[in-house]
């Protein structure tokens, strides 16, 4: 029997009902006299609901009183937050000990659902039928399971990386990727390969990102199950929960939760611990001693997660296969017209531009079909996710993002050598400083332009410029990539004078109805023929633009309009097409 004893009449009535729909019996009790709380002591009251506070008795009676029960049967606590802490968390509230649940009034869902595990869990019985979201921590969940079932596994998720979000992009976005991470915990409850809808999955907190999962009993053994078992279901569970990441931060736009800041993933760990119920120990010790150590666990193979993925970027890098380049073509601006582009879109070929080619820009993509053939290890990251952005991203967080480019710079100089023009290739400031080091890395060492990122910091500008001086010497050049974002400055700029200034795409974006995007890039356009400077404006997708930046006096362009990135293969192939009718002319 689960005892009601809440203020608000109505609320209580709705609670009984609904948890009546439930299955489960409960009473509803007056709380306007002084004796009503003796009725919490009835040998058949099996949980209890409560208001943290009554008008005819003091708070500090009701709190002893409710973290006494709380240590024999579960009592859930509604807290009414103030003004001043709209949200009510353990820190908040710490009259209550950890026996209790403590929810604040208005999360009704939360409470039904917290309140529907207080019938008890019986083995093999399905529990997420009775939930309409994850329910919330109470102790004596788990140890009814523990003594009923004689053992218990602890499945623990470790979201506190998500933390960060909050700190990088706002608590905005924060609460927006705690809620889709919620969704999908509880779209895997159940899901073939993660953990059984007999099982418990619970949030400890309203503030925590910590989830528990307590294992129904074994089929097979009748309580633990079989060595190995747990991790491996462990490791599903993992993959599964950054595979629903991943596809959350890749859904199309119109689909997408996530806010669009976010480019990358934080690592979930999850970890794993099996107890035995012990009438000689404390079931209660037991319980937190399981606990702490699953969750020792899961910080554990968050570290093996990162070491994962460390050991696929290192086999990235040292394969011959897994990456390849693509090329993108960089025309010159003034010598194009509409007439062009159309028949380029008309004949899908660039065969039209050849007379127009400045170069190609290496752009690296992973070899799917390759990866998924030999990608035998668990990384913890599906191939179809390895776009360039997830590449560099996971690269920098493995702590090889100079090997990756090496790699990258490799790959791009030797499947370009047929290619016309100036090859175009992105490099690290770090690695541009030692670029002599690298010169063994390049089969094609003539009509290079190395493009160094203005999103990422030159901490030795004395030494950037020695490598400049260095490229020159050497008939190659470099370009300012990225201008417009970043850590771009006019003053970096004029120091640097590299060869080429490439504009970002926001700053072209629609450039042909922004007034103010024109002034702007004008007066660069300005600047750069006064340091003797090319400007390329990338990323142009619409002739409307083009047609700005040709009457604004832009050297060059790039972009989908006239080129999308193809296999070097597929353009020499296009342009020999151009050859042959040439010659039939």
């Amino acid at each position: 029997m689960i005892v009601i004893a809440l203020q608000d009449s109505s609320m209580g009535h709705r609670l009984r009902d609904d948890l009546a729909e439930n299955g489960l019996e409960s009473k509803l009790i007056n709380v306007t006299g002084k004796t009503f709380l003796s009725e919490f002591y009835e040998p058949e009251v099996t949980a209890i609901i409560t208001d943290e506070t009554f008008p005819s008795f003091p708070r500090e009676a009701t709190i002893d009183i409710f973290n006494s029960l709380g240590r024999r049967l579960p009592v859930l606590v509604l807290h009414t937050p103030s003004k001043q802490s709209p949200q009510i968390g353990r820190s908040e509230s710490h009259e209550f000990n950890d026996q209790l649940t403590v929810l604040t009034h208005e999360r009704y869902t939360d409470i039904l659902t917290t309140a529907s595990l207080f019938g008890g869990i019986k083995a093999d019985q399905g529990v997420k039928g009775r939930c309409k979201s994850i329910p919330y921590y109470n102790p004596q969940i788990p140890i009814s399971m523990l003594r009923g079932f004689g053992g218990l596994g602890i499945l623990t998720i470790d979201a506190s990386s998500f933390n960060k979000v909050s700190v990088e992009y706002g608590i905005d976005v924060y609460n927006i990727m705690k809620d889709v991470f919620h969704d999908i915990l509880f779209s895997l409850w159940g899901q073939a390969g993660c953990f059984r809808d007999s099982d418990v999955i619970c949030r400890k907190s309203l503030t925590s990102n910590i989830y528990v999962v307590f294992m129904n009993r074994s089929r097979e053994t009748g309580s633990l199950p079989y060595p190995g078992a747990l991790e491996k279901i462990a490791d599903r569970l993992s993959n599964a929960v950054h595979n629903n990441l991943w596809d959350e931060l890749f859904a199309a736009r119109k689909n997408r939760r996530i806010p669009s800041c976010v480019q990358s993933i934080p690592q979930v760990g999850i970890g794993f611990f099996g107890i035995l119920n012990n009438p000689c120990i404390d079931v209660q010790e037991i319980l937190d001693s399981g606990l702490e150590a699953s969750k020792q666990m899961a910080v554990a193979q968050q570290k093996r997660g990162r070491e994962r993925q460390r050991e696929l970027m290192q086999t990235l890098i040292q394969s011959e296969e897994l990456l390849k380049p693509y090329y993108q073509g960089v025309f010159h601006l003034q010598s194009l017209n509409e007439d062009i582009i159309k028949e380029v879109k008309e004949g899908k070929s660039i065969a039209p531009l050849k007379d127009h080619i400045y170069g190609f820009e290496s752009l690296i993509r992973v070899n799917q079909e390759a990866v998924q053939k030999e990608n035998n290890f668990e990384s913890g990251v599906d191939s179809r996710y390895l776009r360039p952005d997830v590449l560099f991203s996971l690269a920098k967080y493995t702590k090889v993002s100079l090997e990756l480019d090496q790699a990258c710079m490799k790959h791009a100089a030797r499947s370009a050598m047929s290619l016309p023009g100036t090859l175009m290739i992105n490099i690290l400031p770090r690695n541009l400083y030692y670029v002599d080091r690298l010169k063994e890395t390049f089969r094609r060492t003539h009509n290079l332009m190395f493009e160094v990122s203005e999103s990422e910091a030159i901490n030795n500008l004395e030494l950037m410029m020695k490598s400049r001086e260095h490229l020159e010497k050497n008939n190659m050049g470099i370009a300012a990539d990225d201008f417009g974002k970043g850590y771009s400055s006019l003053e970096r700029i004029i120091k640097i004078k590299p060869h080429v200034i490439k504009f970002d795409r926001g700053m072209i974006q629609d450039i042909h109805m922004d007034p103010v995007k024109q002034a702007y890039v004008r007066g660069l356009v300005r600047a750069a023929k006064i340091l003797n400077t090319t400007i390329l404006a990338e990323g142009v997708e619409l002739w409307e633009e083009a047609e700005v930046l040709q009457e604004m006096g832009v050297e060059l362009i790039q972009g989908f309009l006239l080129h999308r990135p193809e296999e070097p293969e597929v353009i020499i192939e296009q342009l020999e097409e151009k050859e042959a009718i040439s010659t039939v002319a």
